[in-house]
C-alpha cells in the first residue's frame, strides 16, 4: 500500500519515493511509489498533476490500495530507485479551496435548510452540489452564502484525522453518517461542519477566500447548486466587475443605475420594435400595391410579377408574396431570391387553377435544387443562384403559352 503524505501534510509541494512497481495503465507507462503527495481521483474530486522525474503525469489513480501514477512517457528508473515528485501546487490548492468550500456550504445548507448533500462534483471551472430539497428561493440562496462566507471570514481553524469504531463516530455529530464503518478520515470545521472525506483541505476555513453560488436548477427531487470559490470567485467578479465597469462608462452613468438604465432601455427597444414592425408593414403593403400595379397585365385580366431580389432574405420575400396573393385574386407571382444561395417561389391566388407546384418543381432544375409545396403557393432550394433568372424566364414562358391557349 502506498504512504499517503497528502493526508498528513497536503502543503507538501515536493517529495521523494521509492519505485514499488513500473506498470501499464491503458498502454501508457504508470509507477506505484511506497509514498506520494499525489491525490488519485476520488469522492468527487479530480486527481493532482504535477512531475516525477520531470515528466508530466496525465492521471493518478487508485486500485486495490495502491496509487499508480499514469506518465506521458517512461522513464529510465527502475524498481528500487529513489525518485522526485513535483505538484502542480496552483491545481492542488485550488481544489484543497473548492473542496473545503463545499463542505462549509453543505453545512450551512444542512443548518439553515436541513438539506442533505446528495453528492459533488469538483469541475474544471465551477463545482456542482446536488441537494436533497424540493426548492431553493433566492433568499435562502443569499443566507447559504452569508452564513458559509461568516465561516470563512471567522478563518474557523480545520482539523483533519482519522476515527475508527462506531462508537467513535457517535461521539461526533456528522453531517452524514458513512455508509462504510471502520477507519474514517474526519473534516472537521471548528464548531460547524463534521463530515467524513478523504479528500484535501485547506488548515483554515479563512484560506477558501469566498463562497459563491452562482446558479441552481431542479433536478428531479433533488437540487443541483454551481459555486466557486477561492481564486475561482476572484477571477469572477473581476470579470464581471470590468463589464459592469465598460458599459457604465459607455453609457455615461454610475455602476448602481446600471439596472434600473437597462430597464428603460427594453422598454424603449420594446416601444420602438413595435413602431418598427408598423414602419415595416405600411411599407411592405406599400411594395405590395406598388408591384401589382407595375406587374404585366394579360388580355384575361391576370397580372404577372416576375422579380429577383438581391438583398431581401426569404422571409421577407414570402410574407411580401402572401399578401399579394391575399390581395389580389388574379394575380401571378414569380420570385427569386439571391440573398440566401438560390431560391425561388411561385404562387398565385386561390381563385387561380394553376398548378405552381408542378411549375416549380421543373423550374427548379435551372438552380439545381428541388422544392415543392401547394398548387397556389410553392418553393424550392438550390446550389446555383445564376440559374434563377433563367428558372423564372421558363415559368414566365410557360404562362404566356398558357394564357394564349
Amino acid at each position: 500500500m502506498s504512504k499517503r503524505l497528502f493526508y498528513e501534510e497536503p502543503y507538501l509541494q515536493e517529495f521523494k519515493g521509492k519505485i514499488l512497481e513500473k506498470v501499464k495503465i491503458d498502454g501508457k507507462p504508470a509507477l506505484i511509489l511506497d509514498n506520494t503527495c499525489f491525490y488519485p481521483t476520488s469522492g468527487g474530486q479530480p486527481n493532482d498533476l504535477g512531475y516525477i522525474q520531470g515528466v508530466s503525469i496525465v492521471d493518478v489513480i487508485e486500485s486495490n490500495e495502491k496509487i499508480i501514477h499514469v506518465l506521458k512517457e517512461g522513464i529510465k528508473e527502475e524498481c528500487g530507485d529513489t525518485v522526485i515528485g513535483k505538484i502542480d501546487w496552483e491545481r492542488r490548492f485550488d481544489h484543497m479551496q473548492q473542496h473545503l468550500g463545499q463542505h462549509i456550504l453543505s453545512g450551512a445548507l444542512m443548518k439553515l435548510w436541513g438539506a442533505e448533500t446528495v453528492s459533488f462534483h469538483l469541475g474544471e471551472e465551477v463545482c456542482t452540489l446536488d441537494i436533497a430539497k424540493e426548492k431553493l428561493t433566492e433568499e435562502e440562496a443569499k443566507k447559504t452564502e452569508e452564513c458559509s462566507n461568516k465561516i470563512i471570514f471567522d478563518n474557523r481553524p480545520v482539523k483533519c484525522y482519522f476515527v475508527e469504531g462506531e462508537k467513535e463516530l457517535k461521539k461526533l455529530n456528522l453531517r452524514k453518517v458513512p455508509e462504510k464503518m471502520g477507519k474514517i478520515r474526519i473534516i472537521e470545521v471548528e464548531d460547524f461542519d463534521f463530515s467524513a472525506c478523504g479528500g484535501t483541505h485547506c488548515r483554515a476555513a479563512g484560506e477558501v477566500g469566498l463562497i459563491k453560488i452562482t446558479k441552481w436548477e431542479k433536478r428531479g427531487e433533488k437540487i443541483r447548486l454551481k459555486f466557486i470559490c477561492g481564486r475561482r470567485a476572484w477571477k469572477d467578479y473581476f470579470w464581471k466587475n470590468e463589464v459592469i465597469k465598460n458599459i457604465s462608462n459607455k453609457l455615461t452613468i454610475k455602476d448602481s443605475e446600471l439596472g434600473e438604465t437597462i430597464d428603460r432601455m427594453l422598454e424603449e427597444r420594446k416601444e420602438i420594435r413595435k413602431e418598427l414592425k408598423e414602419f415595416k408593414e405600411k411599407l411592405q403593403d406599400y411594395e405590395v400595391r406598388n408591384l401589382i400595379n407595375e406587374s404585366s397585365l394579360k388580355d384575361d385580366g391576370i397580372k404577372i410579377i416576375n422579380k429577383v431580389f438581391e438583398e431581401k432574405n426569404f422571409q421577407e420575400v414570402k410574407e411580401l408574396v402572401q399578401k399579394i396573393i391575399n390581395l389580389d385574386e388574379s394575380v401571378v407571382v414569380l420570385f427569386g431570391v439571391k440573398s440566401e444561395g438560390a431560391k425561388i417561389l411561385f404562387a398565385c391566388s386561390r381563385a387561380l387553377r394553376y398548378d405552381m407546384n408542378g411549375l416549380i418543381r421543373e423550374a427548379g432544375k435551372f438552380i439545381e435544387g428541388r422544392g415543392g409545396g401547394t398548387p397556389n403557393f410553392a418553393q424550392a432550394g438550390g446550389k446555383k443562384a445564376e440559374g434563377i433568372e433563367d428558372a423564372l424566364n421558363f415559368a414566365l414562358e410557360y404562362f404566356q403559352e398558357f394564357i394564349k391557349k
